[in-house]
């Protein structure tokens, strides 16, 4: 038997699981779509940092809004409602992307390989009691996320011409995050 969109909203707003599995299942190619739309301008432009998953998971997520807060008495259809709120939904994340503090996310890549490395610490493993604990952690989210990343690197032996490359930074701006995290953690870490 099928139904349309206002008999299965109303079935999912009676909490009918199986209606809501069926609607995801109609909208699922119009969801899919806008998020390949959004991903491909991305990929296009040459961004990097994300993949399409993270596209299709905010779809879906924006779905699940979009039924719960559908108003059918408005007078638009269920479909045209769900495209406005995929657009919003996809910009908002777009212009999440390129604010400042996430444009280095942008040119992130994927390692390609598994890092195998057993020479690498961790960098809590020798931390004795909470305190020390909570002061690496202060530190490590008190720096930006890129200093973060270098710092975690280094811990885990990566050299600094890798480092460079990975995260498209120079060698004296290395040089410096890992001269202040030695300064502040001297004793824990000559080794860095």
């Amino acid at each position: 038997m099928k139904y349309n969109d206002y008999e299965l909203l109303d079935l999912i707003y009676e909490n009918d699981e199986i209606a809501y599995n069926i609607m995801l299942k109609k909208y699922k190619p119009v969801i899919y779509n806008k998020a390949l739309e959004y991903y491909t301008y991305l990929k296009d432009n040459g961004y990097k940092g994300f993949t399409f998953d993270d596209f299709l998971q905010e779809g879906i997520v924006t779905f699940d809004h979009a039924v719960k807060s559908y108003d059918s008495n408005r007078g638009s259809l269920f479909y045209s409602f769900l495209l406005v709120c995929l657009n919003s939904n996809f910009n908002l994340m777009l212009r999440t992307l390129f604010s400042i503090k996430n444009r280095p996310l942008l040119k992130y890549q994927e390692l390609e390989f598994e890092v195998k490395d057993s020479n690498g610490i961790d960098p809590y493993c020798h931390i004795n009691n909470i305190d020390m604990h909570n002061k690496i952690n202060e530190y490590l989210y008190s720096v930006s996320l890129l200093d973060s990343a270098i710092i975690e690197l280094r811990l885990n032996n990566f050299k600094y011409k890798e480092i460079m490359k990975l995260l498209d930074v120079s060698s004296s701006h290395i040089s410096r995050v890992v001269k202040k995290f030695k300064d502040n953690f001297l004793e824990m870490y000559e080794g860095i």
